[in-house]
């Protein structure tokens, strides 16, 4: 019996995976790319946003490839959060760190 609740609890939780969101985030000169994807299909029109660059406060949207171009303004070099929502509503969320390159 114990080995049937490993076996389900794991099925479980391979199911529940399957079905996230995840970002990829590339730095950029100014900003970063981000990329989300859902069920390994690019996620189009998720709601990305920063969340703890307290100058960033807007939120940007995938196009159908699933990236986005985020403007950073940062004078220094960082770990950013970036935040995640699909139309689905699966939430993902991943630090990335950005430089402060400037033009």
């Amino acid at each position: 019996m114990t080995s049937f609740k490993v076996l389900t609890a794991t099925a479980v939780l391979l199911m529940s995976t399957s079905a996230l969101a995840d970002i990829r985030v590339t730095d950029a000169n100014n900003g970063a790319w981000v990329t989300v994807t859902e069920n390994g299909q690019p996620a189009a029109n998720a709601s990305v946003s920063v969340a703890n660059v307290p100058q960033q406060r807007k939120t940007y949207t995938t196009d159908e490839r699933g990236r986005v171009f985020i403007p950073l303004q940062l004078n220094s070099s960082r770990s950013v959060k970036f935040e995640a929502t699909t139309e689905n509503g699966q939430k993902s969320s991943r630090y990335a760190f950005t430089g402060s390159r400037k033009n």
